[in-house]
């Protein structure tokens, strides 16, 4: 392998970094910088790594028990992943080839292997447009996971063998602590868990039959690869898990992804920690991440699955080797559960914050509805799922999502709203909405939030019309990944002068506005926020026969005196064509479903973008307004209302937009 040297990162986005971190995280970076020396010079010596035979996790259901559809997804499955038919995020069709290259961005076209020591690699800025999460993605091993479940519910020795060899080829092209896999905890700990499936599902094949020659030749490769790869697995996920204001998902990965592979092989605890303590300090994390309303601090929905899934699955782990859960937590993790249900669509979800489609383990039919099945299996839907195949049963969720108000909100007009987490949903006939009442984010850093208090995203019919605009990419293309974050490019009320918080790059703001405050306002929830020195207001009423809603905003000086400049941005859907019923009136079309849109007389400029010219004429200065992301490096155009509000002391100071209900169109 060639060296690679990566370009150096901005010097600013370290100052900043450092200043957002308290005198205990700093050390902690240096006591991270003396191991990594450590390891530089020498590792430990693995080769005498017994590794008998798994334990008691994870307790596989009878080949014979799985659904037919799902026998039928694992074998188009297994067939697509050995053509090379790979897919990233869940969705990004990707061609690998065999072996996979596995420091290729796929995406990009670019290869960027290296044997250099994975400490002095800045995975941040890689050259020529190639993503680090696009590498990342090929070594969560996912396909290689859906081969190893072809094998045994299936019995195709075929894909235990690819399984086998590709996981051979990974190892000699990713040694340990060498090159862009090594460079990140979090990483490690999903590799962890993948590896703890694997190892359990080609096992258990390997023991169905009377053993033969193949038998016996898979068995003697996979003792071989729990040697290669578990103890420096461990050794890096113990030694380098994250801590401080970089906590977020990834601790709770690394420590799920500790407690999986220690539960199954006791001797590992040689490397990383004793169960015990990898019990305490999971929990200790499950119930700072999690908020006593079940929502998750990092302001981020996909990462609110995202970091359930391992608990779960760490949780699961735990309960078969007879360890005990402790009631807080068993409680928080059913309320989180119950969070997702009650604030996440089954058909067309959107999330907030992050999002790069992030999941654990394939446990699903399909890509493409698995946030559905998730959630069906949350809910206990009648429909027997490979969910409930693989994890048995969900926490029981009370009362069920969609009868009667969750227990752990306040009703605020018609509103749930989530205390802790500050989220607001509204279900009502075929209306949904759900809107953004949120702290910016988890940690001081706030690495996953988007500038998006009082942003309202709605549906219809179960159809999406006004969306959160996404995520993009992480470090692709750093300019839209700014924007999408942005204040403006949500639609909450945004001051023209606005300064603060401001975004310093990826994953660092500057610091934390309040979160917003909601009350009653005779017939209107208001919902309250202090922005830059002033107080943006923000007032939703829906009307008796439930067929309009009333969106009532405004901006004024803390004192309440001076009325401020602000826009709001109101974007649709990608797939929306929106028709001109007048200069301020619309109708929005989408999947069949129309809603009329009423921009109110007091608006100073209204705004109706549907193409590059649209926005080349009308909002020359931002040539990306209207780029929308459905999924992690997935973009598309879709059309936007720009209100502007200029108030002064002969204008209104409250501005009005109407949502109507259309019905089909």
């Amino acid at each position: 392998m060639g060296r690679f040297r990566a370009g150096m990162p901005k010097l600013s986005w370290y100052w900043h970094r450092l200043r957002a971190m308290e005198p205990a995280e700093i050390l902690a970076h240096l006591h991270k910088k003396f191991l990594q020396g450590q390891d530089t010079r020498r590792l430990p010596d693995w080769s005498k790594a017994a590794l008998e035979a798994g334990g008691l996790f994870p307790a596989l259901p009878r080949p014979e028990a799985a659904p037919a559809v799902l026998r039928e997804a694992l074998a188009r499955d297994a067939k697509a992943t050995i053509a090379g038919h790979w897919k990233a995020f869940g969705q990004l069709e990707l061609q690998v080839d065999d072996p996979p290259r596995w420091h290729k961005d796929y995406l990009a076209g670019k290869t960027l292997a290296t044997d250099q020591i994975a400490f002095k690699l800045n995975h941040r800025e890689l050259p020529d447009g190639a993503d680090i999460k696009l590498i990342w993605e090929l070594s969560r091993w996912h396909p290689l996971t859906r081969l190893a479940m072809a094998a045994y519910v299936l019995g195709e020795e075929p894909a235990a063998q690819k399984c086998l060899e590709w996981l051979n080829d990974w190892v000699k092209h990713n040694p340990p602590y060498r090159g862009w896999n090594w460079a990140s905890a979090l990483e490690v700990g999903l590799r962890l868990a993948q590896f703890t499936w694997i190892d359990a599902l080609l096992e258990a094949r390997t023991a169905m039959p009377a053993p033969g020659q193949t038998e016996l030749e898979r068995l003697t490769k996979l003792y071989a690869l729990r040697r290669a790869l578990l103890p420096p697995h461990v050794w890096f996920a113990w030694r380098y898990r994250s801590f401080g204001s970089s906590a977020n998902n990834h601790l709770i990965g690394e420590l799920a992804g500790l407690i999986l592979a220690v539960a199954r092989w006791s001797e590992l605890a040689e490397w990383s920690a004793p169960l015990d303590q990898l019990q305490q300090l999971w929990e200790r994390e499950v119930l700072s991440q999690f908020a006593g309303d079940g929502g998750n601090r990092e302001q981020a929905l996909n990462y609110h699955l995202f970091s359930w899934e391992f608990c779960w699955q760490a949780r699961a782990a735990l309960v078969a080797v007879g360890r005990r859960i402790s009631p807080a937590v068993e409680d928080r993790l059913r309320r989180a559960a119950q969070f997702f249900c009650e604030t996440q669509v089954r058909r067309e979800p959107w999330d907030y914050g992050d999002s790069d489609n992030a999941f654990v383990a394939p446990f699903f039919i399909s890509e493409r509805t698995m946030m559905a099945e998730r959630r069906d299996w949350l809910r206990r839907s009648a429909e027997k799922t490979a969910l409930e195949y693989w994890l048995k049963d969900p926490p029981r969720l009370h009362p069920p999502p969609g009868f009667g108000q969750p227990v752990l909100t306040r009703q605020v007009k018609d509103w749930w709203v989530y205390p802790d987490t500050g989220l607001a949903v509204c279900e009502s006939g075929f209306w949904f909405l759900r809107w953004d009442l949120s702290p910016l984010g988890y940690l001081s850093t706030a690495a996953h939030g988007h500038f998006d208090a009082l942003h309202l995203s709605i549906w219809f019919d179960g159809v999406a019309i006004v969306i959160d605009p996404g995520t993009g990419a992480y470090y692709a293309d750093s300019a839209l990944r700014a924007w999408l974050a942005s204040r403006a490019a949500h639609n909450g009320p945004c001051p023209v002068a606005l300064q603060r918080p401001r975004r310093l790059g990826t994953f660092l703001w500057s610091g934390h506005h309040p979160a917003p405050a909601i009350s009653e306002h005779g017939p209107q929830a208001l919902a309250e926020v202090p922005l830059s020195g002033c107080m943006v207001s923000r007032s939703l009423e829906r009307s008796k026969d439930e067929q309009t809603w009333t969106v009532s905003d405004s901006c004024r000086s803390r004192r309440g005196s001076v009325q401020v400049p602000f826009t709001v941005r109101w974007q649709f859907a990608p797939g929306a064509v929106l028709k001109r019923r007048g200069d301020r009136s619309f109708v929005v079309n989408r999947q069949g479903i129309a809603m009329g849109v009423e921009a109110g007389a007091e608006w100073t400029e209204v705004r109706l973008v549907e193409a590059a010219s649209d926005r080349a004429k009308l909002e020359p200065e931002n040539s990306i307004a209207g780029v929308v992301s459905p999924a992690f490096r997935q973009t598309l155009v879709a059309p936007y209302l720009l209100l502007v509000a200029r108030p002064g002391s002969d204008k209104p100071c409250v501005f009005r937009t109407t949502f109507l209900a259309c019905g089909r169109s």
